[in-house]
């Protein structure tokens, strides 16, 4: 059951749904600014490589703007965002291969202000997107959905169109290589 924070963020998004619907073309940029970033990593873990992941972020929102008035999105708005873009991800993998691209996942902005910090956290997130692109899609998919997307497995179950005991195998299958290949043990806590 969501708490007050989590209903008070459903209630304006519902807020930005509706007016978008009625064509409030400012909803669209406000919903944009609110989760282009989650929406963003979530595409460049999949797609391992920005330009396609800028391209996928842009079809989720022009299809959003498309579809507003005919949207039928029954639980929350992020949900149902990262949602499409791993289906757009999907897809575009079934028609073109990924391109790895790190050097350009290395230029990601950084958090940190130091330079040392972002030196390291520039060569952290190099390391993890070579070990994201070691797993196979379905197990990193599951990984990604659920650490950065935030979906439960059972939202991940319907999305890969398996059990739930299935999505959850495919997390811990990429788990424990990610632990391999990071040489990391314990860094992601399994089921949660």
């Amino acid at each position: 059951m969501p708490g007050p924070l989590e209903e008070s963020l459903m209630s304006e998004d519902w807020r930005l749904l509706k007016r978008l619907r009625c064509g409030d073309r400012d909803a669209l940029r406000r919903i944009y600014e609110k989760y282009r970033t989650d929406l963003f990593t979530v595409a460049a873990s999949l797609l391992h490589n920005l330009h396609a992941s800028e391209d996928c972020l842009q079809d989720v929102f022009v299809n959003l703007a498309d579809a507003a008035g005919s949207s039928n999105i029954r639980r929350n708005l992020k949900g149902y965002m990262i949602s499409c873009v791993a289906n757009l991800a999907r897809d575009q993998l079934r028609k073109k291969p990924a391109v790895l691209n790190y050097p350009e996942a290395a230029d990601c902005p950084a958090a940190a202000s130091d330079p040392v910090q972002e030196a390291i956290g520039r060569e952290e997130s190099v390391r993890i997107f070579e070990a994201l692109a070691e797993l196979p899609y379905e197990q990193r998919e599951a990984f990604v959905l659920h650490v950065q997307g935030g979906m439960k497995f059972r939202q991940i179950a319907g999305l890969q169109d398996v059990s739930i005991k299935t999505a959850h195998s495919r997390y811990r299958y990429a788990i424990k290589k990610l632990q391999t290949l990071l040489g990391k043990a314990d860094q992601y806590e399994i089921g949660k």
